[in-house]
């Protein structure tokens, strides 16, 4: 008795020990999951001042007006050079997001930017922000989103009278990686005020509500113009990746320079822009659905708008319009004050011109469809800051990171707002009523 008493004490010690060494095993292949996960080695690497390792030189084109894919016509930027082209190592067909570290140091401001390709070769929207006039070296870790179907990579720096650059790398990050990036940086800026976003901002989402809580593929498209580029590339995508992990969201932006519905209704390029992508959900945004008092009438702005979402609805997208998130500098000065909200509703001929909603709103109610306030809460925080004027911006009409992640912080926002309304499922008669967070 004693004897088998002893035995079954040895094997309970032993079963015991193996289930210890299997726990060990276990917490060391999660732990070195995780260290692979946040330090993934580098895509490519360019050690030293860039100028070496196959990268060229391009000539600027000082004081021409020059077409710039997907912004439009622009004074020249000025000289570029530009690293070979790269095969990216991320999941085919997958949304992903790079960082991007290396140290310049340039007596103006210029551009950091990277190219994307697809399979084909053929060019899909650029990531590009501000390289900040500097007569030090200073460091640069920034966060570069690609789109599912972005097969390769380019890196450029462009300056009018030349940068130096050095120490270049580019890694994948996890999801995770990404958006503590957005916090960390967003840390540093002005707070967004989303309190308003309610409920009913998903009132008239269903179906997308219901794939963003499932495990179905859920594809959205990005419309618009350089603006609606900016808006993705502020990387709202791994903070709403992040509230819905089971979720399969696919998330294309497809935009033209200086472009909006003026352009997209027409059905040949609503085909090339929208229909190719599949989308359940389409997100109209930008600050050029209207042309201008010489080109058309606001009416026209209006039904132009109409037509394009008539179409997403056909192919059985649901829709969401964005008002215009502040691009332009719309402040006289850096004194600290409330966001006016009489801005929006100014003079298409004028300044401020870009900020008009009228239209937009007029062309969501016509139709039924969601309306997204993209311009109060990034301004309000614009306007309260006290910043210097053009802190928040690259050039005369684009935000760099700072902008970007003001504007990314609302749009993660409504997003965030069908997680904690699970279950809200809204009157789908209501229209407008209450969805904006400006009302």
């Amino acid at each position: 008795m004693q004897i088998c008493d002893v035995n079954g004490m040895i094997e309970m010690r032993e079963k015991r020990n193996w289930m210890k060494m299997c726990g060990v095993v276990f917490a060391l292949m999660l732990s070195m999951a995780a260290f692979a996960e946040t330090r993934r080695t580098p895509l490519v690497k360019y050690p030293g001042e860039v100028g070496q390792h196959g990268w060229k030189f391009r000539g600027a084109e000082k004081g021409k007006v020059v077409y710039i894919p997907f912004e439009g016509y622009y004074k020249s930027k000025g000289g570029r050079i530009e690293s070979p082209v790269f095969k990216l190592d991320k999941k085919t067909g997958e949304n992903a997001w790079y960082e991007l570290k290396f140290e310049a140091k340039s007596l103006e401001n210029g551009y950091w930017w990277v190219d994307f390709f697809d399979r084909a070769g053929e060019q899909l929207p650029d990531v590009n922000s501000r390289l900040y006039g500097s007569k030090d070296w200073r460091s640069y870790e920034v966060v570069v989103p690609t789109r599912p179907d972005a097969d390769s990579a380019q890196i450029a720096f462009v300056s009018e009278n030349g940068a130096f650059v050095r120490d270049v790398e580019l890694r994948e990050l996890s999801v995770n990686e990404a958006a503590e990036w957005c916090d960390k940086f967003y840390k540093d800026l002005p707070p967004v005020d989303c309190s308003r976003i309610s409920n009913e901002s998903w009132g008239l989402l269903p179906k997308t509500k219901s794939l963003l809580q499932s495990s179905n593929e859920l594809r959205i498209v990005f419309l618009g113009d350089s603006i609606m580029n900016d808006t993705w590339c502020g990387n709202f995508g791994p903070l709403v990746f992040k509230d819905f992990p089971a979720a399969k969201i696919k998330m294309y932006v497809s935009v033209r320079g200086s472009t909006g519905c003026w352009y997209y209704h027409e059905k040949k390029h609503f085909e090339e822009y929208v229909v190719r992508y599949s989308p359940n959900l389409v997100v109209i945004g930008g600050i050029s659905n209207y042309l201008g008092p010489e080109k058309s009438t606001v009416r026209q702005a209006e039904d132009h708008m109409v037509e394009t979402i008539k179409r997403c609805r056909s192919i059985g997208a649901e829709v969401i319009v964005c008002t215009p998130p502040p691009s332009y500098e719309f402040r006289p000065d850096s004194t600290s004050k409330p966001f006016d909200l009489s801005l929006c509703e100014a003079p298409l001929d004028g300044r401020y011109s870009a900020l008009r909603w009228d239209y937009q709103r007029n062309a969501a109610k016509r139709t039924g469809v969601q309306i997204w306030d993209l311009t109060t809460a990034p301004a309000d925080s614009i306007s309260r800051s006290g910043k210097p004027l053009m802190w928040f911006k690259r050039d005369e009409w684009h935000n760099d990171d700072r902008g970007k992640q003001l504007i990314a912080r609302t749009i993660a926002a409504y997003f965030h707002a069908a997680k904690l309304y699970p279950d809200y499922a809204g009157n789908q008669n209501v229209g407008l009523k209450r969805t904006v967070a400006a009302e």
